[in-house]
């Protein structure tokens, strides 16, 4: 199982789907789409998702057209808390 976040724009600002998939890459259940502050917000949403589902790892689409690091990427779920 996996976790998914794909970050778009819209007219009314950001928009943030968390899908849940299964092994061969298919969405289990209804996508999260919320509209969110920034990426930083979609990303603690997923990672949040990510880490009740026992997950390390959740993966990134941006499409907002703006790309910092070759797209997509996966991105730690689980840090260490102190």
């Amino acid at each position: 199982m996996s976790v998914r976040l794909k970050i778009e724009n819209s007219r009314e600002g950001l928009v943030a789907t968390i899908s849940q998939r299964d092994d061969a890459g298919k969405v289990i259940g209804r996508p999260s789409v919320s509209l969110v502050g920034s990426k930083e917000e979609a990303k603690q949403q997923a990672k949040r998702l990510a880490r009740s589902l026992g997950l390390k790892l959740y993966g990134i689409v941006d499409k907002t057209g703006v790309r910092d690091e070759p797209q997509p990427w996966l991105v730690p779920g689980i840090g260490n808390s102190v």
